[in-house]
């Protein structure tokens, strides 16, 4: 069986083994976790950010870098080329697993690996894949501002059932590189999530690629956050390959973009402002690709809808 920790790992290792010319740096924690900073005060660069992605694609996938041509500006996309889409994206990639602060309303969202190691509270992405993970190492990855302590590390390496010394967790804010290029490169994910919502059968996935703009880099997390969404709404393309049925690619693939919600068409910070800055009160159907082509291969046929929206990305990343 596929273990997407153990795959991971290689890639931590290749990460700690490379850490200076990465710009990343690596602490242990008192109780034996290792929390690797690649943009909290690390200065991690392109090649750091494209390792981040393939550990929180539990190392099953490619990931490399083309041009996007936004009205003349020269901008850089990220490219996934997955062969595993249901233990890359559904039971790895997914920024799926809330770990609620003691005492606090805060909550970490963690990715990454160690999801499908979850004994404790698995979240609900993987009801819908078989794919559980049996490693005694754990690879998380946090999208956060804040430090990871030794208390959340302990919290974490208990859920997965390892030794806190075989826990590595990669951080990296808003405002930084690495995650302006994850986020982008969840392009993939974020289609096979709406999917699954729209009632596809994730078992019928075989091949998955995709691309998404990597916005301009702002140090201010908030108008970040809203820049890195617009590139999975606005400028993001997914390709999935399915053994499935015609008429279900036919009526789903027009379903799982962000012009099919009603919230489509402005920058993600002005939607997330007129929602009191609550991502759960923002429509869910607008947490989508901007672009999708389903093809069957039962069939033969590709089915596509949607298309990258240049006038709200150069509003969102010039405006």
């Amino acid at each position: 069986m596929i273990s997407v920790n153990r795959e991971a790992m290689k890639t931590v290792r290749a990460i700690l083994a490379d850490a200076d010319a990465l710009g990343v740096a690596a602490a242990r924690l008192p109780n034996g976790a290792t929390v690797i900073d690649m943009g909290l005060e690390a200065k991690a660069g392109w090649r750091a950010a494209g390792l981040y992605t393939l550990a929180s694609l539990g190392g099953l996938g490619t990931v490399g870098y083309e041009p996007f041509d936004l009205d003349g500006r020269m901008l850089t996309a990220v490219r996934v080329m997955i062969d595993h889409p249901i233990e890359a994206c559904v039971a790895s990639q997914i920024a799926g697993w809330r770990l609620q602060a003691p005492g606090t309303e805060h909550a970490a969202i963690l990715a990454g690996p160690g999801r499908a190691l979850n004994r404790e509270n698995p979240d609900h992405y993987l009801d819908w894949v078989d794919y559980r993970d049996d490693h005694h190492e754990a690879v998380v990855a946090i999208q956060t501002s804040e430090p990871v302590g030794e208390q959340m590390a302990g919290r974490i390496a208990s859920a997965c059932q390892v030794d806190p010394g075989d826990l590595y967790v990669l951080v990296a804010p808003n405002r930084s590189l690495v995650s302006a290029v994850q986020v982008a490169a969840r392009i993939v994910e974020q289609t096979l999530h709406r999917l699954a919502e729209e009632g596809m059968d994730l078992r019928s996935l075989r091949y998955a690629y995709g691309f998404g703009v990597v916005p301009p880099l702002v140090d201010d997390d908030l108008v970040a956050m809203g820049r890195i969404n617009d590139s999975l709404l606005y400028g993001g393309v997914a390709n999935v390959t399915v053994e499935g049925d015609d008429d279900e690619c036919a009526r789903i693939v027009g379903r799982v973009i962000s012009a099919a919600s009603a919230a489509y068409g402005r920058p993600f910070i002005e939607i997330y402002e007129d929602a009191g800055r609550d991502f759960y009160e923002i429509p869910i159907e607008l947490h989508s690709p901007a672009e999708v082509h389903l093809t069957n291969l039962a069939s033969g046929r590709t089915f596509s809808a949607g298309s990258i929206n240049a006038e709200v990305l150069a509003a969102s990343f010039f405006g």
